[in-house]
């Protein structure tokens, strides 16, 4: 991997649609159906919205849906809070909590092998190569969610636009107050480990390495998109603009 040009590392876990035809094979729901949790699932357009113009080597982003493999999860189903609702690393049940597939072990162990470790072995290398060059990582987890509720969620607020989730030992006092007070000098109400808590950390470094931090950002939905038809809308331009204003306030922090 080429040196990077800035000790922060976007992860975009969930703007994927991609589900490969042949894994289509253990769903058990109808095309429509599948449409629908991906319609309201998928974290729409955040590549575009978090980095756009970003060099590739800056970001390390998911190249399946979550619906086949969800990166952002635990992969031992006994340490994730989400395999409580059929939403750990390798979903089997639908927002309204139906069945969404069948999923034997080995099954699951061949998609782990094929998705989950792979994104994770690119983010450990990403993260230790910004601590070899920089002497720091700090992770911006980039992140959206809708108006209505998921089944996930660790609290629910309508009017919150902004949601800052942080992780114990990697997402420092002072990460945290950049955070909040950058948002809410912009005008956004925010929360903080609501509507989702946590932030990703590398399995290499997770409990381990605290010049690691990570930070996750979840915009609301319909700040800068039409949740129908799940395309851009006018407000698009101003959060883009909003979000890159932060990238650049991280690298600040990142650095001094």
């Amino acid at each position: 991997m080429p040196s990077p040009l800035s000790p922060v590392l976007i992860h975009i876990p969930h703007d994927s649609t991609v589900i490969p035809p042949a894994e289509l094979v253990d769903f058990v729901v109808s095309e429509e159906a599948l449409m629908r949790e991906l319609m309201r699932l998928t974290d729409w357009h955040t590549a575009a919205l978090y980095a756009e113009g970003v060099p590739a080597d800056e970001i390390v982003r998911a190249e399946v849906s979550r619906l086949l493999v969800d990166v952002e999860r635990f992969a031992d189903d006994r340490l994730e809070r989400c395999a409580a609702v059929g939403m750990g690393a390798t979903y089997v049940k639908t927002c309204a909590g139906n069945p969404l597939r069948e999923l034997s072990a080995a099954r699951r162990a061949e998609l782990l092998d094929r998705y989950y470790w792979p994104h994770h072995r690119r983010l450990d290398e990403a993260a230790a190569d910004r601590l070899a060059r920089f002497g720091r990582c700090v992770i911006l987890d980039a992140h959206s969610f809708p108006t209505g509720q998921l089944p996930t969620q660790v609290g629910f607020s309508a009017p919150l636009e902004i949601g800052i989730g942080t992780q114990p030992g990697h997402t420092s006092p002072e990460l945290r107050a950049l955070a909040e007070d950058f948002f809410r000098a912009h005008g956004f109400t925010v929360g903080v480990d609501i509507p989702f808590s946590g932030a990703i950390v590398p399995n290499r470094f997770f409990g381990k390495e605290p010049r690691v931090q990570s930070l996750m950002i979840e915009v609301r939905r319909d700040l800068y998109m039409d949740q129908g038809i799940c395309e851009r809308h006018d407000g698009f331009a101003r959060i883009q603009a909003v979000l890159t204003e932060f990238r650049a306030e991280l690298a600040r922090f990142a650095t001094t």
